[in-house]
């Protein structure tokens, strides 16, 4: 019982250095970013990255931040950040108008 743990222990943590190195590496970062590009959601709102978050936010396929001052944190974000189309700057205009206390960017 002993050694099956310490195989499994073992394969656990080679995966985990592997991880790591990988991520350090040009490979690494494009896989992070198609991670990124398929999972908005995963994209946090404090992050450098907000904005590729924004077009997702805008169709409802994600969340915007729970509070309504994070959330319009995160919708003027998006209106001065990320690259819109007209029809998602109408939505991004309506959805900062319904939300308590934001005001216009």
């Amino acid at each position: 019982m002993r050694k099956r743990r310490a195989i499994v222990l073992g394969v656990a943590a080679a995966v985990i250095v592997g991880i790591v190195w990988l991520l350090q590496t040009p490979l690494g970062l494009m896989i992070w970013i198609a991670k990124e590009e398929m999972f908005p959601g995963t994209i946090a709102w404090d992050g450098k990255t907000a904005w590729r978050r924004c077009e997702s936010a805008i169709a409802g396929k994600t969340s915007w931040p729970a509070t309504p001052e994070a959330a319009c944190a995160a919708m003027h974000l998006c209106a001065n950040e990320a690259v819109l189309s007209e029809e998602q700057v109408d939505q991004l205009t309506q959805a900062i108008r319904a939300t308590p206390g934001c005001q216009a960017p």
